[in-house]
């Protein structure tokens, strides 16, 4: 049978000459240690290790079905398939910060969670593990929530993807379709799509009967259609990280028919992966913008145009400062009041971020025009990420970054899609870039 933890507390007093009492201490400091993450019997392992006892343990291994899970159950393997992957969370916890990721998984016998903390996270999203990956889960223990059994792994646990078929054989299969944005209709769920990013949105926040809450909006695209999604809550933090053309894999979304059509939702269930492996190619931010935006000469433009491709060459840079305060919470801009900063959504700001703001001359032959561009294309044309334009803020005057950016910019044939407007100041015609591609 297995040693109970009170049973290896004793060996390990034993053959160390030291107390029970000291080694229980030393046990019970370890799970403190590790935020209540260890179990007693992993944790004695772990005191016994730094001891320099050898316990000289066999390993007793179960290879078990998720029917015959059962709470407290230690050193077990099981062969399973990933049926879905939650996207990670991140957590404090006795002022310690960690990472958690669930995953669902199944055999013939049944589905339950698995849980993986920490650094096993990460060799997760390396080792690409998804949907539909069969995994060898070796040194797992149960542990119940909500009166389920769940798995998580041992403190020398490991998972690992793609098993022997022999192993694997009689796991359940895992729909993996990926769907064409064309194909998408209302009232799916757990889709799946490859798309690239064209364009983000600013956050907001809301209240509701549930306590509060987050949204964000972004545009995608494949070859065959450019759709709306929205992001919520925790999925905010994660998409609010990404950059137009970045090449996402969205999984577990659902559908709902929204003003202009259908549109992705990404509620708890889904999960984000950048830079995922396909076959086969999915058009640049840009192309795909294009195969949907008419062409146009600078002086074909009007204030009517609605939103256009234009392709000219840069002149000059405009004078200006490069940024603007904005709301963390809301993405709104602030105003300098007497007392410090205010948003109007949501009133006094004591730290906020900035959008970069970046005004070009470019003229085609037909004519010049003001390109201004905000966020995102801002940051493409200045070469810098905005914590990189606020570093060099800190260091520089605006007109000295103006100047090195016209060195690198003058000249430069760029690729713009944006919608013209007259400017309410000067009441000249400017183009309002949505993307740029240098």
């Amino acid at each position: 049978m297995e040693e109970s933890a009170t049973q290896l507390v004793q060996r390990i007093a034993g053959e160390s000459g030291k107390g029970s009492e000291e080694v229980q201490r030393l046990v019970d400091e370890k799970k403190e240690r590790f935020a209540g993450l260890l179990t007693d019997s992993g944790a004695a392992l772990m005191v016994a290790k730094e001891l320099g006892v050898d316990l000289q343990l066999e390993r007793r291994l179960q290879r078990l079905s998720i029917a015959e899970l059962q709470d407290g159950m230690q050193n077990i393997d099981l062969v399973v398939r990933v049926m879905h992957v939650f996207s990670p969370k991140s957590f404090e916890k006795n002022g310690k910060k960690g990472v958690l990721c669930s995953l669902i998984v199944g055999d013939k016998t049944g589905e339950t969670r698995l849980t993986l903390w920490h650094n096993d996270v990460k060799k997760m999203q390396e080792q690409g593990i998804e949907k539909g990956s069969a995994l060898m889960i070796q040194n797992g223990y149960v542990k119940s929530f909500n009166g389920k059994p769940q798995l998580n792994l041992g403190y020398s646990g490991k998972i690992i993807p793609n098993p022997p078929e022999a192993a694997a054989a009689g796991l359940p299969s895992v729909d993996n379709q990926v769907f064409k944005l064309a194909d998408l209709t209302e009232g799916l769920n757990d889709v799946v799509a490859v798309v690239r990013v064209l364009r983000l949105f600013p956050m907001t926040e809301f209240s509701g009967e549930h306590g509060k809450g987050k949204v964000m909006n972004f545009l995608v695209g494949d070859e065959t259609a450019i759709i709306r999604a929205t992001a919520w809550n925790d999925l905010v933090d994660v998409v609010g990280r990404l950059v137009e053309n970045d090449l996402v894999k969205l999984e577990g979304a659902y559908t709902k028919q929204g003003l202009q059509g259908v549109e992705l939702h990404l509620g708890w269930r889904a999960r984000v992966l950048q830079n995922p492996k396909i076959s086969g190619e999915i058009p640049s931010a840009m192309q795909l913008l294009h195969q949907k935006t008419e062409s146009k000469k600078i002086s074909e433009l009007g204030a009517e145009s609605g939103l256009v491709a234009v392709s000219a060459r840069i002149v000059s840079v405009n004078s200006g400062q490069l940024r603007y305060n904005i709301c963390p919470k809301c993405g709104a801009k602030v105003q300098r009041m007497e007392s410090g900063m205010a948003c109007d959504n949501c009133g006094e700001v004591k730290e906020p971020d900035i959008r970069a703001v970046l005004s070009v001359v470019a003229e085609d032959g037909s004519g010049r025009i003001n390109i201004v561009a905000y966020g995102a294309p801002a940051e493409q044309l200045i070469g810098m990420r905005k914590e990189e334009l606020q570093a060099g803020l800190a260091k520089k005057q605006p007109e000295e970054i103006i100047k090195e950016i016209e060195q690198k910019l003058a000249g430069k044939q760029i690729a713009v899609l944006g919608s013209p407007r007259q400017n309410p100041y000067s009441n000249e015609l400017e183009l309002i870039a949505r993307s740029i591609e240098i």
